[in-house]
C-alpha cells in the first residue's frame, strides 16, 4: 500500500535493496545529459531511497520520471538566480 493507494507494483529481486534501487534510478538520470540533474538525483538522501522504496510504488523509471518534475519545477526556474 503507498500513500496513493494500492498500486500493484511490487520490488522484486535485487530492487528490494534501496541502494540497487537508487543505482538504477540513477543510471536512468544520466540518460537525461544534464549533470546537474544527475547531482540532484544523486543528492537525494538515504532515508529518502529508503521510504521511496517503502512506498511500494515507483519503480526506477518512476523515480527518476518524478525525480525530473520536481528538478524542472523546483530547480531549473531558480538556476541562474545563485
Amino acid at each position: 500500500m503507498s500513500c496513493c493507494g494500492k498500486t500493484g507494483y511490487n520490488a522484486n529481486g535485487d530492487l528490494k535493496d534501496w541502494k540497487i534501487f537508487r543505482t538504477e534510478t540513477l543510471k536512468l538520470a544520466q540518460t537525461k545529459n544534464d549533470p546537474d540533474f544527475t547531482e540532484y538525483v544523486d543528492g537525494v538522501s538515504d532515508k529518502a531511497w529508503a521510504h521511496i522504496l517503502e512506498e511500494n510504488f515507483f519503480t526506477p523509471k518512476k523515480a527518476m520520471e518524478r525525480l525530473w518534475g520536481f528538478y524542472r519545477t523546483d530547480i531549473l526556474p531558480y538556476r541562474d538566480q545563485k
